[in-house]
């Protein structure tokens, strides 16, 4: 009885030990794409003349993004039916090939798996309905051309027709779009001579039709008979010979704006207005392409039909019904300024209003340096809303700006309130210098921009060697722009294809430049054309 009553403990244990409940886990994460086992007809085939290809893979698929990733190359009038099914990519060809002509169907990373998303990148299918797979490539990226930032999602365009009109007029023999570096590939060529044309294709229609369509070229054709790789192609909007205005806006009491699609300074705008009275202040912006219309209050009408014009040509009608002035709540005047509590050495004190001023009154405007009154010079910029203090601050010292109350009057009548500002610029110490030496082989004038978080802080125009002294940079990463000005426009100028007038070149100091307090960085910068 003993030992049966030992057996049946065993027993018992064990069971309770097979009976215990373990965590489970899920094991490795599947990060393999899957993998092509076979396709009919067979990847790379030669004397293709199949209407259907089937590729199957070593687990279920499903396609994300097609449309956007999927380029046949030669292009085909009719784009292939593309179908899942299990694990089988069926491809369904819609029209006649060519003959002895080497195609690609690239995918790019639409294929994935089902489970973890995996893409197999770049997959491409390949065949030739001759004897033969061509394999040259043309490969290399397509950069903005004001700015040489890589540009994703460019279709660069390799045509038989040399004619300078077929981009507006016949889709390319062959094509590849860039990826997020703006790297691009061509493959699977023939050999032969080609124009080179890139297009960010808005349309999906490979054909330039579309005048915000931006673009690229090369000048000459090219004459494919190795690979050529590392190409550079720039892109740029061309400018748009037909002005016009994109919209007229009324959303605030008393102010019209008036958005062109380009820079103009020929633009004017009238009315049907026939009263001799000044019941408007016109003011554009920096760059030419925004009019504003500020009311004065004044009139009796209460709609109004503007004409906008350049030279002879109308290029809008558009009627504007006023907002009414019991809809408009301000009791007094705002001042917005750049002043913050721990202010720059080299900036001086900008003031901006939201309306015009028709008066100001200098006199009430005081600056305290230590709580001593100093002398300062105050200038009104061209747009009426716009005035800047102008002063030698020295460093470490505390300062108040004071401004009395009815200082400032806009043109609807409205006075500021009482304005105090207290604050303390910085110790020199806290900035640091670049000290450049510009060494250049050409007499072409250029632009020169420092920029600071891709925003231009600086820009000169010099046409030769020079040293120059950059002080008062704030700690942090900065950059250098040279833009050749071919027109001596003092800006830069986008290309115009027809012309074969590439954009202005935009070079790049490649090293970083990287500014620390109380430091002097020394740069020579030689540039060779």
């Amino acid at each position: 009885m003993k030992l049966k009553g030992f057996i049946y403990l065993i027993i018992a244990l064990l069971i309770y030990g097979c009976a215990q409940v373990v965590p489970l886990t899920g094991g490795d994460k599947d990060e393999t794409p899957p993998k092509e086992l076979k396709s009919t007809p067979e990847n790379k085939s030669i004397n293709f003349a199949a209407k259907t290809i089937t590729i199957e893979f070593n687990e279920f698929i499903r396609l994300q993004n097609l449309q956007q990733q999927l380029i046949v190359s030669p292009v085909m009038e009719k784009q292939p039916e593309i179908n899942v099914k299990g694990k089988k990519l069926v491809i369904q060809l819609k029209e006649e090939l060519t003959p002895n002509t080497t195609y690609s169907i690239n995918f790019g990373n639409a294929i994935i798996d089902i489970t973890e998303n995996n893409p197999i990148p770049n997959y491409k299918y390949v065949f030739s309905t001759g004897d033969y797979l061509d394999s040259l490539s043309f490969s290399g990226n397509v950069l903005f051309a004001q700015d040489l930032k890589p540009k994703e999602k460019v279709y660069v365009m390799l045509y038989q027709n040399l004619d300078d009109s077929v981009p507006y007029l016949k889709k390319p023999k062959y094509v590849a779009i860039t990826d997020k570096e703006g790297n691009f590939s061509v493959s699977n060529i023939a050999k032969g001579t080609y124009k080179v044309f890139a297009l960010e294709d808005i349309n999906s229609n490979y054909i330039y039709d579309l005048p915000n369509e931006q673009i690229a070229f090369f000048e000459n054709t090219i004459n494919l008979d190795t690979n050529l790789s590392k190409q550079q192609l720039f892109l740029f909007e061309e400018k748009q010979d037909n002005q016009y205005v994109k919209k007229v806006e009324h959303k605030e009491y008393g102010k019209v704006i008036f958005y062109l699609n380009q820079p103009s300074e020929n633009v004017v705008i009238s009315t049907n207005i026939k009263e001799k009275i000044r019941w408007y202040i016109e003011e554009k912006n920096n760059t030419n392409d925004t009019i504003i219309h500020w009311l004065l209050g004044v009139g009796n009408f209460k709609e109004v039909d503007y004409y906008v014009r350049e030279g002879k040509k109308i290029l809008d009608t558009s009627a504007v019904t006023f907002i009414e002035q019991s809809k408009f709540k301000d009791t007094t005047l705002s001042l917005n300024s750049n002043i913050t509590p721990i202010f720059d050495l080299n900036k001086n004190i900008l003031l901006s209003t939201p309306r015009p001023i028709n008066t100001f009154n200098q006199e009430n405007i005081t600056l305290l340096e230590d709580s001593v009154p100093v002398k300062f010079e105050i200038n009104q910029h061209n747009n009426t809303r716009n005035y800047e203090i102008s002063y030698s601050f020295k460093e470490n010292t505390d300062y108040v700006l004071q401004i009395l109350p009815e200082t400032f009057q806009d043109i609807l009548g409205l006075k500021n309130d009482s304005i105090i500002t207290g604050f303390k610029t910085k110790k020199e110490s806290d900035y640091g210098n670049i000290i450049l030496k510009m060494d250049v082989n050409f007499e072409t004038p250029y632009i020169l921009q420092l920029l600071r978080n891709n925003k231009v802080i600086d820009e000169k125009y010099i046409s030769n060697s020079k040293t120059l002294n950059y002080s008062y940079l704030t700690p942090g990463d900065y950059a250098l722009h040279l833009i050749i000005d071919k027109n001596n426009n003092k800006k830069w100028d986008t290309g115009d294809y027809l012309k074969t007038q590439q954009p202005e070149t935009v070079i790049h100091y490649q090293k970083a430049i990287k500014i620390r307090p109380n430091w002097d960085n020394e740069i020579i910068w030689n540039i060779r054309l």
